[in-house]
């Protein structure tokens, strides 16, 4: 009979088996919010399997989590690289299995229908919630969204029941004092973290800085990322003549070590997915200026940030140049952000609301197949 917790001995019950699968995409998006998450779902009696066809999910490794990278699944190999890996799990098979964006779906539905499993589907991007409404959720035990923005998604668009979707926020460290302008007499420095890709809105940033050049103000902004349009935007900063002000690179480093000397963070492009960047930024005490998205409920226009209506050089333009004169405004908007993530993103809250998630399902199974036996 497939999940009854029944006592091991006086230690107590057996741990529940979780197998999180982790593909390209959500390490891209918020590899560093599932280290924070693993580190905590360490300590909460449940065994946890990284289950990958990207190896550096090997970084994630510690204590009793371990790793099964799969070979990506490319058809026409798709079912038989599926079989092999199945086969893989099967010595020990989950109780629940989380999958952690839509690149995982499929592979994660039949991981769960192979092993008896609970199946929880985890919403990160408006692209998610397209995805399920080709789905069957017959067997989604829950979903769990990062923002309320993305439940509202699932209830309006895809009718899913309120009671089977929970919200948790993702866990963020938060530095003990705002980065945003600590050190006056430096110039101002701005950073951010976009693809180089069309719809990244860098183009529309480096416009903007040659605004904020014509109004003479100082800055120097550092645009960090990786894409096929890098040489085009090299030859716009060459253009603007903000060689001077502006430099181009891939991140590389400590990416809260790079957040904890920037005093302003720019996110041009609306976010239909969750990344991290924006409230690691947060919890670095910079400011931030974002354009508003669908699913972003971190930044409070005026209350833990500056939300632009619009992608648009002009506005863009105006957000920064009103912090650039306002550092007392500047400052107020990232101790305000800090206390937010210190207040609704804790890591210990998010490992907790996880792991009680974990048994609930796996208590309500159990106690189904013991009705059923």
């Amino acid at each position: 009979m497939r999940g009854v917790i029944e006592p091991r001995d006086k230690e107590g019950p057996h741990p529940i088996q979780v197998d999180l699968f982790i593909d390209r995409l959500a390490f891209d998006r918020f590899g560093r919010v599932l280290r924070h998450l693993l580190v905590g779902l360490v300590d909460q009696a449940c065994r946890i399997r990284l289950v990958s066809a990207d190896p550096r999910v090997e970084s994630l490794t510690l204590g009793p989590v371990t790793t099964v990278l799969h070979e990506p699944l490319r058809w026409p190999l798709n079912r038989r690289r599926t079989d092999r890996l199945l086969d893989a799990l099967s010595p020990q098979p989950p109780t629940v299995v989380h999958a952690l964006s839509a690149e995982s779906f499929d592979l994660a539905r039949s991981a769960a229908e192979t092993f008896d499993a609970d199946l929880i589907l985890q919403v990160t991007s408006v692209a998610d919630c397209s995805a399920l409404a080709s789905l069957s959720e017959a067997r989604v035990g829950r979903y769990i969204a990062f923002t309320r923005p993305l439940a509202s998604l699932l209830e309006e668009q895809l009718r899913i029941p309120t009671e089977r979707i929970s919200v948790v926020k993702a866990g963020i460290t938060a530095s003990k004092q705002p980065a945003c302008f600590a050190q006056p007499k430096r110039t101002p420095t701005l950073v951010s973290f976009s693809p180089f890709a069309r719809g990244g809105g860098v183009d529309v940033l480096i416009e903007a800085a040659h605004l904020l050049l014509r109004r003479q103000r100082d800055f120097l902004l550092f645009l960090l990322g990786e894409g096929r349009r890098e040489s085009y935007l090299r030859r716009l900063i060459r253009h603007r003549e903000l060689s001077a002000r502006i430099t181009l690179a891939h991140p590389t480093g400590n990416f809260l070590q790079t957040m904890q000397s920037a005093d302003l963070y720019l996110r041009p492009a609306p976010d239909a997915a969750f990344e991290d960047d924006v409230l690691h930024a947060m919890g670095c005490g910079a400011a931030t200026v974002v354009t508003a998205g669908p699913i972003v409920d971190y930044v409070q226009h005026d209350e833990t940030g500056l939300v632009c209506d619009t992608l648009d050089a002009q506005v863009l333009a105006d957000a920064v140049d009103s912090l650039l004169l306002d550092v007392e405004r500047a400052r107020r908007l990232a101790y305000n952000a800090q206390e937010y993530v210190r207040t609704h993103h804790p890591i210990s809250a998010v490992a907790q609301q996880t792991a009680d998630i974990y048994r609930r399902l796996a208590l309500a199974h159990a106690t189904f197949s013991m009705k059923e036996s």
